[in-house]
């Protein structure tokens, strides 16, 4: 693994992974390399294959407030439609396609995508599923590998309050974040094990080097990790918004409580004991449930609703949250905890459209652009 690349400054930046539909019927289209034929140079420059034809991933410019990055993420997507548009096909952004079968859906020829096929075969497949991920920039390696242990806490209730993949296979699965299911299913997509430095995480990494079981540091597919290249933790667990101002919020959540991590590891704060099984019962209860689930604190073991834990994530991050300057997003991410989750509006929408999932499908390409 390459050596830590430490930030001055908490700096943000977000990968989105998009999916491409029909214009007509909304289903998946292998049409990502059309698309990419109509972009400017500059907007190529952030876009990439993700292992399917039917998926782009875009990455933000480096960034230093929320501000910053929903001013690239709504320009961006606003590049992206019009690319896609010339391409025949619409830009959407959800955790997951409601409908289209998986079985279908062409690989990306690449020779690490053709690897991944075969490491995971069936999972692999079905995994039709589309996240953001949030980079935050620090200050060396000791105080990344705080905050990323101190960020299980929040991880799973961060997840539910990202939900926005209920539908999946042309029905309701039940599960509020369908992506997670599909996205854990494949190895290496839980939290990441107990590492007590980075020298660690990488003598666990050469292991599994040995083994054939990856091939970069980027197969680590864990909902959290470092990327040292980057001098970054990435928070991986989000399903993508529809609405790119959530994206915002998300951003200034997770800029601030990594920021407020590695003042207090700066202090001199012990490493929080977390109980692991909790830790995974959240993360079932974020999938299923969303925001409307109680989870256990895995520090304390108190039974609390996943809303007032994150009203708890809030209140510790508010002063670090007015010193970069998000503020405004922290109060929007209040308001998402009322309005409630996209899962819950696409199940509503999809309701007032008499159920019709391709219609549903065309409504979140509509509100992808804004």
């Amino acid at each position: 693994m390459k050596p830590f690349v430490g930030n001055d400054y908490p700096t943000v930046g977000v990968e989105q992974e998009f999916h491409l539909v029909d214009e007509t019927t909304g289903e998946l289209s292998p049409g990502v390399d059309k698309v990419f034929a109509e972009l400017d140079e500059k907007t190529r420059g952030s876009v990439s294959h993700e292992l399917y034809l039917s998926v782009l991933e875009q990455q933000s410019a480096v960034c230093r407030t929320a501000d910053e990055v929903l001013h690239d993420v709504v320009s961006g997507r606003r590049a992206l439609g019009q690319a896609c548009s010339k391409a025949g096909v619409k830009l959407a952004a959800a955790g997951s396609h409601p409908f289209s079968d998986w079985r279908v859906q062409q690989f990306v020829p690449s020779e690490h995508y053709q690897w991944v096929e075969q490491q995971c075969v069936y999972m692999a497949h079905r995994m039709v599923a589309f996240g953001l991920h949030v980079h935050v920039g620090m200050r060396n390696v000791d105080t990344a590998m705080y905050a990323l242990h101190e960020m299980r806490r929040w991880t799973y209730p961060l997840l539910a309050l990202s939900a926005n993949s209920p539908f999946f296979e042309g029905q309701p699965t039940g599960l509020a974040s369908t992506r997670t299911h599909l996205f854990t299913s494949m190895p290496r997509t839980h939290m990441p094990p107990e590492f007590t430095d980075m020298a660690e995480l990488e003598a666990f990494y050469e292991k599994l080097v040995r083994c054939g079981d990856v091939v970069a540091p980027g197969d680590l597919w864990w909902v959290i990790r470092p990327q040292p290249p980057l001098g970054t933790v990435e928070l991986r667990v989000f399903d993508l918004p529809t609405e790119a101002r959530r994206i915002g919020a998300l951003v200034a959540i997770v800029q601030a409580a990594m920021a407020t991590y590695q003042d207090k590891f700066n202090e001199g704060a012990p490493r929080s004991n977390f109980n692991f099984a909790y830790l995974d019962q959240n993360r079932w209860k974020a999938m299923r449930y969303g925001l409307e689930g109680k989870i256990i604190e895995p520090q304390s073991g108190q039974v609390i609703s996943t809303r007032e834990q994150l009203e708890r994530l809030f209140d510790m991050i508010r002063p670090k949250a007015d010193e970069l300057g998000s503020a405004s997003h922290l109060e929007y991410a209040r308001q998402m905890l009322n309005t409630g989750t996209e899962a819950q509006w696409q199940i509503e929408t999809c309701e007032r459209l008499g159920g019709d999932l391709r219609a549903l499908e065309l409504e979140i390409a509509k509100k992808t652009i804004v």
